[in-house]
């Protein structure tokens, strides 16, 4: 499949809409009607920025702006903006009277970004910006960016429809033969305070076919999109950022324009809902910051037609009152806990496997598995079954003798300790085992020691612990003194904001991770455009207040599932 050439218009704008929401203030939003109630309903993927004036007033209120706007990054921020306006200046034809600098204030409002299912093997792009108060100076930016690619070959030609002119640039094959609409096509068309910019001139009929704004057949119409909505948005408040995803969708729509001509298609059609993947019917969700009771938040749901089974029978998290046991250090950089179904997770790959095997596939696999371990160990009978369906999820600081290593620590709520401390004991007795041990107190720790690093084995507070670094693991294990996390201011403030039952819930404070991420930036470590100098930046101990505790949580829904994760305001 060949993703259509869209017009340099898009990444440009695009890239100016990042810029200005560090570089300059808004003007108050226009009542228009939303893109999604212009676009067909055959949506792939779909961003939008329901005002991108709103986005940069809410931006500098919220950490991450408080973060660009610091004095102490004052030097590498106007270092980045003079390289945005030199790229401009460098790669854009500017029309008479238009500066760089005018390009990083324009005004805009409603900016969409939208990939429709594939047509005829091509996926159908469209990029929509409401020029709103820049309408003059995004018309003369088209026309000069028409006229950069007339003067590169392309062929221009105008298409009128729905009173609208449709300016069709075609490049290569397509100009040599007087096309329009195969592979290598430019279209745009300006109306209202409108610039669309897409890849098939069908599609922009479409679009201008519903400029009214009537929801009939239309994105917005769309139940799996307002279901969506219903779940992530305020009645009251335009998030800064929504998204929405169909990935199935698209997949089916891409099978059954091959599944004519293709076997491999059809056979792959005709499995989608075997495996349980057709009841997946969308994901999207919104980003928003100073709110006011939040300073970031991020909302996502999930669509799922009920009753499951297959793929979407592995991933069943049933709601539960999760809270970090009492044992779990408060030093730690996150912890995660979930409450998975493992039942119906092996109902969903025993249903899937026998797919594949025939009745029984899985089954018979997993008792020939089970003879060819030593000790024998059966997958379901000795570890599924024995488990509650808690999971927790660790990270911190390795001890001080490690460096280049995150500590991560996995602990398994367990039915029966004595049963898996039997397990970890054979695995350490049996003749010529690999595995070296270790005590802690009075829990044996089996050590299985690799080329680069280590893995340990215990059961300690009824749960089955899995690390790669000892500092971590013994300081669970000895948990009985020191502070503790679930005891940390914190925590008290963050899960207050956090419903009592939930299937996922985290607590993260990222200045760990995010300290060893910005050294590696500011030392070269990843690739940057030139000119942006980042030894301007400052040491990260003077920035890192900005980044805040972050929590998250996950539940069910009627239709699916929702996921929240938000940091508070930070306390002046």
């Amino acid at each position: 499949m060949k993703i259509q050439n869209v017009s340099r218009v898009v990444a440009f704008l695009s890239t100016l809409i990042l810029a200005s929401a560090i570089a300059s203030n808004i003007a108050s939003a226009d009542e228009v009607p939303a893109f999604s109630r212009r676009l067909p309903d055959s949506v792939a993927a779909h961003v939008s920025i329901p005002d991108a004036r709103v986005l940069r007033e809410r931006l500098p209120n919220c950490s991450w702006g408080r973060l660009l706007n610091d004095p102490l990054v004052a030097d590498f921020r106007e270092n980045l903006l003079g390289q945005i306006r030199a790229s401009i200046d460098a790669s854009v034809r500017l029309p008479d009277g238009v500066s760089a600098e005018d390009l990083l204030n324009l005004n805009v409002a409603e900016i969409t970004l939208t990939v429709l299912k594939p047509v005829g093997g091509n996926l159908p792009v469209v990029f929509s910006v409401n020029a709103a108060g820049a309408a003059d100076t995004i018309s003369k930016l088209v026309t000069e960016s028409v006229a950069a690619s007339e003067s590169q070959g392309w062929t221009k030609s105008v298409v009128e429809h729905a009173g609208t002119s449709i300016i069709v640039l075609a490049g290569g094959a397509d100009a040599a033969a007087g096309g329009t609409s195969t592979n290598n096509v430019r279209a745009v068309f300006q109306r209202d305070s409108f610039v669309v910019v897409g890849n098939s001139v069908d599609v922009l009929k479409q679009v201008l076919d519903r400029w009214n704004g009537s929801v009939q057949g239309a994105f917005a119409a769309n139940a799996t999109l307002n279901q969506v909505q219903q779940v992530t948005m305020q009645p009251d408040r335009e998030p800064a950022l929504f998204w929405y995803l169909d990935p199935v969708g698209a997949a089916v729509s891409l099978l059954s324009q091959g599944a004519a001509s293709n076997p491999t298609a059809t056979m792959a059609l005709s499995r989608l809902p075997k495996l349980g993947l057709t009841s997946f019917r969308g994901v999207g969700g919104t980003i928003d910051f100073a709110t006011g009771a939040h300073d970031t938040v991020t909302r996502i749901a999930g669509i799922v037609k009920q009753p499951v089974s297959g793929a979407m029978a592995l991933v069943q998290f049933p709601p539960a009152s999760l809270t970090p046991p009492k044992w779990v250090p408060n030093d730690v950089d996150s912890c995660m806990l979930i409450n998975w179904d493992a039942q119906t997770a092996y109902a969903g790959a025993e249903a899937m496997a026998d797919e594949f095997l025939g009745p029984g596939g899985l089954a018979n696999a997993l008792k020939i598995l089970s003879t060819k371990t030593e000790p024998p160990i059966h997958i379901k009978n000795d570890i599924l079954d024995g488990l509650t369906g808690e999971i927790m999820i660790l990270q911190g600081k390795s001890g001080a003798t490690v460096t280049g290593k995150r500590a991560t620590l996995l602990a398994v709520s367990l039915k029966d300790s004595s049963k898996f401390e039997g397990i970890i004991r054979q695995l350490i007795d049996q003749p010529g085992s690999k595995a070296g041990s270790r005590t802690v107190g009075a829990t044996t720790v089996a050590v299985f020691d690799g080329k680069k690093s280590s893995t340990y084995l215990a059961v300690a507070h009824g749960s089955l612990l899995v690390s790669n670094d000892t500092f971590l693991l013994d300081k669970v294990i000895n948990a009985a003194g020191g502070d503790h996390l679930v005891e940390s201011a914190h925590y008290r403030q963050l899960s207050a904001s956090v419903p009592a039952t939930k299937s996922l819930f985290a607590i993260q404070r990222p200045v760990n991770q995010l300290e060893v991420a910005y050294g590696i930036l500011k030392q070269g470590g990843v690739a940057v455009p030139a000119g942006i100098d980042l030894k301007l930046l400052p040491t990260f101990d003077r920035i890192q207040h900005h980044f805040l505790p972050t929590a998250t949580w996950a539940a069910p829904t009627a239709d699916g599932f929702q996921y929240v994760s938000f940091s508070l305001p930070p306390t002046e």
